[in-house]
């Protein structure tokens, strides 16, 4: 928040987190999840079983707000569509966590690069390619720059912070003892949405909690069955697509008519090396119509979009480091 000041150079909101469900389950994990959480300290929570009148709408740009705290839990299709008419009628509860949003992930990374230098930061690009070790102590860390020249930096303390990267660093560092990590692969699709399914300034991040069966007509269930080559060692494992999937499908709106769609599930089988690849390579082909799919559930305005994808629509994305808590 400091980072970003009174001018908002990051761009930072705080639409919040919205979990949505169709079943008593759902209400009840809802309900668990905020009072526990409110127990720790989170905030409020309140209730809204017969009107939205003390419900407070988040602003669609800005951070400040003195209800954008805690909790809101919203009972019935009625009002929660009242708020967001978009949402399927289906919808039985939807959970807004309230300081939640999301902001200019590159501004940010330029914002810290340039206080960093302000205060004497070097910038090497490069590889580090080796340690020397005083009593345990990282000393000194040898670095083949982009150059084509290795270099040899003197240091109190190394941090390494190289995202999926941390194992294969840490093999340099400690060959004897590997980190406890799991890559895994966080593939976004970019949904050109050119019919405004997705409201660019009122959407918040938006997650459907419950499981679904995707509506596959009878050829393409017959077509999906004969297509998984899982068993020849591929990736796609197209057969289990005509199981009931778990929930977890979110979007959020991305500016510029775009809408950002994520079902981090559907690639959790695929393994990754030590050394994954950027641009991220090994998607599965079919991502973006099966979180379409998937999505519909709790949009069914974006049932449009199935078979009519355009180029304008693509998938980008990244990894995340899984350490065995799931942090």
């Amino acid at each position: 928040e400091q980072l970003t000041g009174p001018e908002n150079c990051l761009s930072m909101n705080r639409r919040g987190y919205c979990f949505l469900s169709a079943s008593e389950q759902g209400v009840e994990a809802f309900e668990h999840f905020a009072e526990t959480a409110s127990s720790f300290g989170a905030g409020p929570v309140r209730q809204h079983r017969s009107s939205i009148e003390t419900y407070c709408a988040s602003p669609s740009r800005g951070i400040k707000g003195p209800k954008l705290s805690g909790f809101d839990l919203v009972y019935g299709s009625k009002l929660i569509r009242e708020i967001f008419p978009f949402v399927t009628e289906r919808a039985k509860v939807m959970l807004h966590a309230r300081r939640c949003g999301w902001l200019d992930a590159q501004g940010l990374g330029q914002v810290m690069l340039s206080r960093a230098k302000e205060r004497s930061a070097q910038i090497i690009h490069g590889a580090v390619i080796g340690f020397e070790m005083s009593e345990g102590n990282v000393t000194h860390v040898h670095v083949s720059q982009s150059s084509g020249k290795d270099t040899v930096l003197e240091c109190d303390a190394f941090i390494n912070a190289a995202g999926a990267w941390m194992p294969s660093v840490n093999a340099i560092l400690t060959p004897a003892a590997p980190l406890p990590l799991v890559n895994e692969l966080h593939a976004k699709v970019i949904l050109n949405d050119t019919r405004g399914v997705i409201p660019q300034d009122t959407a918040p991040f938006m997650v459907w909690r419950d499981r679904v069966s995707l509506p596959w007509d009878d050829d393409t269930r017959e077509g999906l069955a004969e297509m998984d080559d899982t068993a020849e060692g591929g990736i796609i494992n197209s057969a289990s697509w005509l199981q009931p999937q778990p929930g977890g499908q979110h979007l959020r709106p991305a500016g510029n008519g775009r809408v950002l769609l994520l079902w981090e599930h559907l690639h959790r089988h695929i393994k990754l090396p030590m050394n994954p690849s950027i641009p991220v390579e090994g998607t599965l082909d079919m991502y973006p119509e099966l979180c379409i799919a998937g999505l519909q559930e709790m949009v069914p305005g974006l049932a449009q979009y199935a078979g009519q994808l355009d180029r304008g629509t693509t998938v980008d994305g990244g990894y995340y480091a899984n350490s065995p808590d799931g942090r």
